[in-house]
């Protein structure tokens, strides 16, 4: 069954909407690393401290790690130090290169 006109538009602006609208503004909970990829193995590139303001891009599959980004940082953090929830209110990401999650080398 073909949809009607107005859904047809409603779902092109959805879909045009872009990930970083999606985000979910949030804050630290305690001092946080920010770490290169979705695992304790990567290296830590900035270290967040309680109460930094960050927004949420989006999780892997598990929601334990979420891909962040704060005034000066960007990187991946344990979701269990974020003031509110993500699961259920972020994009998952779907990517190869974290399926895996370890660092190759």
């Amino acid at each position: 069954m073909p949809l009607s006109k107005s859904k047809s538009c409603l779902l092109a602006v959805l879909l045009s909407v872009p990930l970083s609208a999606l985000a979910l503004s949030t804050s630290t909970t305690r001092a946080l690393n920010v770490r290169g990829g979705p695992d304790r193995s990567f290296e830590v590139v900035a270290v967040l401290p309680a109460r930094t303001s960050v927004r949420v891009n989006g999780c892997i599959s598990n929601w334990r790690w979420c891909r962040i980004d704060s005034r000066r940082h960007r990187g991946w953090v344990d979701s269990r130090y974020l003031q509110h929830s993500v699961r259920g209110r972020v994009p998952i990401i779907n990517d190869r290169r974290w399926s895996h999650s370890r660092p190759a080398g």
